[in-house]
């Protein structure tokens, strides 16, 4: 028996602890400038929460197999909420200092990253107690995520010119809480879970290690990764500088952040069961996006290429989230989604580490199209890949996908 609420309820927790993360991601560093004065020190405690963040997803995964998905989405929700609320506490009592900063900051990073996994990894529960498609369940969350994107920083911004940021503060703590609730109220049909051969919290990995499509599959992802982080925070920045428009690169950012809705809504009702085919389409975009903001040609050529960048992420990012939900055993499904994360984690410093050596040595654009050439390799290895089409189409789907009405 299917539940109307399973759906709305999901996507409930996920839009309030993505909005809360967003509205986070503004509001620590402004109430660090307000208390510090120090604008590098906003920079160091969210350097801080790095690693921490890391070793989360990994720690996570495991304790997502062993203690249960809803329960670890639930208390780790209530930890992001603690976390958060703890700010405004000590603010009162005793005073925000760097060292709270950075401790509390570590604090949210433990919980956060853990609870984003444990939804992820409650896909196919939710796909099968609200009789949802998998794959149209994962196009909700990714236009969530481009929603989120879009609406979170500004919406956080607007709120900051209305009220104290201590109020902002709280207002974040109660998305967290609000998520926890939406996940615990959240009907779901009992299922058996056949037990692990290996419990070890390394068990993730070597699954992963073990498959020659899903070892691809991450590849591709952290060379993504590696790639979009550089982008988004040194290219573009610095490109906008130099035209002495900074107002642009927030529209540059709102095009991708429209991409990725649109992409997640037209992966959702127009390719879905033809995942090989949105793949082949977004991974060309990607291709064809990186080439137009290449040319750091003022603005419309660099937000077309933004426009067509987030098209290509709304497509990957549904596919990738239910071949792995489909192929990794429910066991196992939280240490190898921790195990992504945890990696991902890791992909994005290290992007912008071999962007420095570049910029070291050479002007902006050689930058920029050294990045358009790092998609060029990723984009045809994902379509190229031995193996790889009917990991994420199997022939079976394929045959499916041709008697189903579009739409």
């Amino acid at each position: 028996m299917t539940s109307k609420t399973t759906l709305p309820l999901y996507l409930t927790a996920t839009a309030a602890s993505l909005f809360g993360n967003s509205a986070i991601a503004i509001v620590l560093p402004w109430l660090v400038l307000e208390r510090t004065g120090d604008p590098a020190m906003a920079g160091t405690v969210a350097a801080a929460s790095a690693l921490p963040g890391a070793i989360a997803a990994f720690a996570g995964g495991h304790l997502i197999d062993k203690v249960g998905r809803r329960r670890m989405s639930v208390l780790s929700d209530l930890g992001s909420a603690s976390a958060v609320a703890a700010l405004a506490i000590v603010d009162a009592a005793v005073g925000l200092n760097v060292a709270w900063f950075i401790g509390l900051g570590v604090l949210g990073a433990l919980f956060d990253v853990p609870g984003m996994t444990a939804r992820e990894t409650l896909l196919a529960n939710v796909s099968e107690t609200s009789g949802v498609g998998l794959d149209k369940v994962a196009a909700w969350r990714g236009m969530l995520f481009g929603l989120s994107f879009l609406a979170g920083p500004a919406v956080a911004g607007w709120l900051l010119t209305l009220l104290p940021s201590i109020q902002v503060v709280w207002i974040t703590a109660t998305c967290s809480a609000a998520a926890a609730l939406a996940i615990g109220l959240m009907p779901l049909r009992p299922t058996a879970i056949a037990a692990a051969e290996d419990n070890s919290p390394l068990a993730g990995f070597t699954h992963i290690r073990r498959s020659r499509p899903l070892l691809t599959l991450l590849v591709i992802s952290l060379g993504s990764m590696v790639l979009v982080a550089p982008l988004l925070s040194v290219v573009l920045p610095a490109h906008f500088v130099a035209l002495a428009a900074p107002g642009l690169l927030g529209l540059s950012l709102s095009a991708y952040a429209v991409g990725t809705m649109a992409g997640s809504g037209v992966y959702g009702w127009l390719f879905d069961g033809r995942r090989w085919t949105a793949w082949m389409v977004a991974n060309l975009l990607y291709v064809v996006s990186a080439v137009l903001i290449a040319t750091l040609s003022g603005f419309w050529l660099v937000a077309a290429g933004m426009m067509a960048a987030g098209l290509a992420s709304g497509l990957l990012q549904p596919i990738s989230t239910v071949v792995l939900t489909e192929h990794v055993p429910d066991a196992l499904r939280g240490r190898v989604f921790g195990a992504y994360s945890a990696l991902a984690m890791v992909a994005s410093p290290l992007g912008l580490g071999l962007m420095a050596l570049v910029l070291a040595g050479a002007d902006l654009r050689v930058g920029a199209w050294v990045l358009a050439a790092g998609w060029a390799l990723v984009g045809g290895y994902a379509i190229v890949a031995p193996g790889l089409k009917g990991y994420i189409q199997p022939e079976q789907e394929v045959a499916d996908a041709d008697h189903r009405p579009v739409g």
